[in-house]
């Protein structure tokens, strides 16, 4: 019931706790600290790993890292930021369902709530999916450039194989951010969907407006066609996505960049770094 101009109001009295409370964090930086006010009722339920549930469905395990008092979002929160390209000015409205798990929803600059990507997981996947690829155009059986893209190949990079020891994931973590290529490329690291998505930034570089594309990936001599499906604010690599994954040995860690190395055919170089 709303006060009256009679009715006193008493801060100090009683108050009404939702039972499912919530808390609000806007993007600065590539960091999230869980509120204080919240830790001070809530922090004893809390374990060392939370769960993420997203309106889509998607779900994800991140890690909490506590650190003079303070408790910050810690493994897990950087690939959860890349897949859903959050970007300063960005909002999430985290509601907590106890047992440590929180359902998110997520926002643009603008307050409006975001169209969120599905996440693509290999157990997930059928075999049917690849049908829809019957369509694909034919594709050149080498990789040299047409188009504006007219600078030598890159060279092949030194790939290790999928069971790399600690060194050798170390040497490669420092040789992927030390990547630089004179064509246009993204970077991602495999979280543990195995899902790939797009930067929205990046279709500026493909000569199509289309939202829905076949672009053809390179690793070494063998190519793979996967579809690339635009949503509102990223991209998604969909059906073929499985088979490039599976039979490049891809898994958690691991680090992708994906070179633009054909702009009319749409075609990348895939540099996998075993991290």
């Amino acid at each position: 019931m709303a006060a009256s101009p009679h009715q006193k109001i008493d801060h100090q009295g009683p108050k009404f706790r939702a039972a499912t409370p919530h808390f609000f964090h806007m993007i600065v930086d590539k960091r999230l600290r869980v509120p204080k006010t919240f830790l001070d009722k809530y922090a004893e339920h809390l374990s060392d790993q939370i769960h993420l549930k997203l309106p889509c469905g998607s779900e994800w395990k991140i890690k909490l890292r506590r650190c003079n008092g303070e408790v910050w979002f810690g493994k897990g929160w950087p690939e959860f930021s890349e897949f859903y390209s959050l970007k300063k000015g960005n909002s999430l409205l985290f509601r907590y369902e106890g047992n440590s798990k929180f359902h998110v929803l997520i926002f643009d600059e603008s307050g409006t709530e975001m169209d969120y990507p599905i996440a693509i997981t290999l157990i997930e996947e059928t075999d049917e999916e690849d049908d829809s690829l019957e369509y694909i155009q034919t594709f050149p059986k080498t990789k040299h450039k047409t188009g504006p893209l007219l600078s030598p190949l890159p060279q092949e990079k030194s790939r290790t194989n999928p069971h790399s020891s600690s060194s050798s994931k170390r040497v490669n973590v420092e040789a992927a951010n030390e990547f630089v290529s004179s064509h246009p490329f993204f970077k991602v690291t495999l979280g543990s969907y195995l899902g790939m998505n797009v930067p929205a930034s990046f279709r500026k570089h493909f000569t199509t407006m289309e939202t829905e594309i076949v672009v053809r990936l390179w690793v070494g001599d063998g190519s793979w066609p996967v579809k690339l499906i635009f949503h509102r604010y990223n991209g998604q690599l969909s059906a073929g996505w499985r088979a490039f994954s599976k039979e490049n040995s891809l898994k958690k860690g691991d680090v992708c960049i994906f070179e633009l190395i054909d702009t009319n055919n749409v075609a990348l170089e895939v540099n996998i770094f075993r991290c």
